[in-house]
């Protein structure tokens, strides 16, 4: 009896420091430098410490729920953390990671290409992805969203002509990243209201004018929705699906040749859900003449058999002799 217990009591002990191990090995000791005040960056990293520490206990605890503190971060960063991990939950693989602070357009830090493993996906690239962690002024975790690719965001700021079209590429990059998260997260209220209420939304090849629509004139035309068709078919995409996963790749960004305030993106965009898969070129036309709150006026969506060249952009004859 005695020899049973004693080895009933070494296996026990075992398996709890090999379980403890494991679980060690997976948190993340973050390191931030450049940019922000000292003091600043030793907030950043105790916030971010503290999150993805929750984050990792409840994946490999097998939680359901993240168990988030506004000492580390607002409500919306929490909000979004949590919406991003009801799709698909995520952790962060690397035990130090060192990277460096950017400081964001309109106030605040940024701190990107987190490396993380989100478990829904098909290939082990939908699952390898990096995500941007943002700060308030004062190392508050502000939002968590997927990065662009390394790569991507470099080119994007390669054509910029001038300071003004530098920062407006900034805020592009921003824009265009929470845009893809938000069908991540199934995020339908930040999709709803970056769209104008009088957008268009082409599946085909586009485009007609409509309310105080800025720059556009004449007709080019197929199937066209507006906002609440497009929002409701959206609503039932994501009902019908447990996860998605949107990948953006070559980006385009071109500024209207009349209005600084416009500028087109195009975008090779890949869906895979957990139904279907589907790829095609998609354009968006974004008024900036309002910084704090850019909105959609147009998107439109045609197939990749389109030859790159032919791609609906702000190049299009359609918007020649417009400047408004």
């Amino acid at each position: 009896m005695y020899r049973y217990f004693r080895n009933f009591i070494a296996v026990a002990l075992i398996g709890f420091i090999t379980s403890t191990g494991l679980e060690a090995q997976h948190y993340t000791d973050f390191e931030f430098y450049d940019t922000a005040p000292a003091n600043t960056r030793r907030t950043m990293q105790n916030n971010a410490n503290a999150v993805f520490r929750q984050i990792h206990e409840s994946h490999f605890n097998g939680r359901q729920s993240i168990n988030l503190s506004r000492t580390n971060a607002t409500q919306d960063a929490i909000d979004n953390i949590r919406s991003l991990w009801n799709t698909s939950q995520f952790y962060c693989q690397v035990p130090d990671l060192m990277r460096r602070v950017l400081r964001k357009p309109n106030g605040g830090w940024q701190v990107r290409n987190i490396p993380v493993f989100f478990v829904a996906g098909s290939t082990p690239e939908e699952r390898n992805l990096g995500i941007v962690m943002e700060f308030t002024a004062a190392g508050l975790i502000n939002d968590i969203y997927i990065a662009l690719p390394e790569h991507q965001y470099e080119d994007f700021f390669r054509g910029a002509t001038e300071v003004t079209d530098l920062r407006r590429r900034e805020l592009i990059v921003d824009f265009v990243e929470n845009f893809r998260t938000a069908y991540n997260r199934k995020d339908l209220p930040l999709i709803e209201r970056v769209f104008s209420n009088d957008a268009l939304i082409i599946t085909g090849k586009v485009v007609q004018s409509q309310g105080d629509s800025p720059s556009l004139m004449g007709v080019y035309g197929d199937v066209t929705h507006n906002k609440a068709k497009y929002i409701e078919g959206l609503r039932g995409v994501f009902q019908q699906n447990a996860w998605l996963n949107i990948k953006f790749e070559e980006i385009e960004v071109m500024m209207h040749p009349g209005n600084f305030n416009i500028y087109g993106v195009t975008i090779k965009k890949q869906w895979n859900t957990s139904s279907y898969s589907d790829g095609g070129w998609f354009f968006m036309m974004i008024d900036f003449r309002n910084d704090d709150t850019p909105l959609i006026w147009i998107t439109t969506w045609q197939s990749l058999d389109v030859h790159r060249n032919d791609v609906f952009g702000l190049d299009h004859p359609v918007f020649r002799g417009s400047h408004r």
